[in-house]
């Protein structure tokens, strides 16, 4: 019999709750990466007790739990853990049938949108040592387009509010972890660059006849946001969060690109960058897969924002040089009327998240 513990045989689970602070048996379990970062902060004193070695025992502090994973072959049944751990909102799928369409549309003014708290479960054949997440979310996202237009990828870094065990005496786990029952999905359906097209345009009406083609390489969506960790003296006994505040969010654009007319010269997006003045523009990235998910309506991801051009790099792919050139987006009242917009299709039911 092979020694407990098997790398191969670890899992990543969740479940979206209903409320904060009431964590939720897994709904889905998912092919990711990695394992979480739990320090408990266990601190010696600083004391004076006549010794040059640590006398007096070591106290707790409030934990830092987070959960920095990856995605090594992106899924369009992905994308709604990603967007609602990240951007909260509550967002459920509508479609009658197979095919479910998610629609994202945050706000950057008051009131801004809540966050989506989910309960996370990692473990392995182990049974007895199992972690219990709860109240997680997402800090930041990265969903990488790769040379070569193959299957994409992405990482995420999950700050958890609670953690409990089942191999814990002072944190046991409620409900019962490892939720049973949960195998990682088979003959899900990839987002590749090759199915993706993109659209830049002066103004957001205009940006459907605005594609650029034959230009871009590579491409990184990139999301960041500072959080504000609440804690209450309210006799829980625990370090557990009780609230998250939300600080200034950041969504990023980075796009490897041929020299073609659209992107150097007079009247290019490097030339956009390097006007005296900021310059508005307007993008939309979409994929568009070879796949059904329901007869005459295929797997879709497609995101659309107002950005201002901030750094320009050069780069090389094979013997050719690139532009490398980061946009950040920003509010836009006026003419976009929010700041981010992210839409999937995919098969994904709300209960399923």
């Amino acid at each position: 019999m092979p020694v407990a513990g098997l790398v191969r045989l670890r899992k990543h689970q969740f479940g979206r709750q209903a409320a904060f602070g009431t964590k939720v048996a897994a709904k889905r379990a998912y092919a990711f990466k990695g394992v979480p970062d739990n320090n408990l902060n266990w601190t010696d004193p600083d004391v004076d007790v006549g010794s040059i070695v640590v006398v007096e025992a070591p106290h707790r502090e409030a934990p830092d739990l987070t959960a920095p994973l990856t995605i090594p072959s992106l899924e369009y049944n992905h994308l709604p853990l990603i967007f609602s751990g990240f951007l909260g909102g509550g967002v459920t799928p509508t479609g009658g049938g197979t095919a479910k369409t998610w629609a994202w549309d945050p706000s950057a003014v008051a009131p801004v949108d809540d966050f989506d708290k989910f309960s996370y479960e990692f473990g392995d054949d182990v049974v007895t040592d199992w972690f219990q997440f709860g109240d997680s979310i997402i800090t930041d996202f990265e969903i990488t387009g790769p040379e070569g237009l193959g299957v994409c990828t992405a990482s995420m870094t999950w700050r958890n509010g609670s953690i409990a065990s089942s191999g814990s005496t002072d944190s046991p786990d409620s409900p019962t972890v490892p939720t049973a029952g949960l195998d990682v999905p088979t003959g899900e359906k990839k987002v590749y660059l090759k199915d993706a097209a993109i659209y830049i345009a002066d103004d957001p009406y205009d940006l459907e006849a605005s594609q650029i083609s034959d230009a871009l390489h590579t491409f990184t969506l990139r999301g960041t946001q500072e959080v504000d960790l609440k804690r209450f003296a309210n006799g829980s006994q625990t370090f557990d969060i009780n609230e998250y505040g939300r600080g200034a969010m950041n969504i990023e654009l980075e796009c490897s690109w041929a020299k073609t007319s659209d992107i150097v010269g007079i009247g290019s997006e490097s030339d956009d960058w390097m006007r005296d003045n900021s310059v508005n523009r307007y993008v939309r990235m979409e994929f568009t897969s070879t796949a059904e998910a329901q007869a005459g309506i295929f797997y879709q991801f497609s995101f659309e924002m107002p950005m201002r051009y901030y750094t320009r790099v050069e780069g090389e792919s094979g013997g050719n040089t690139m532009v490398i050139l980061t946009a950040h987006a920003f509010q836009d009242a006026d003419q976009f009327g929010g700041f981010f917009r992210p839409t999937v299709v995919n098969t994904l039911a709300s209960a399923a998240l």
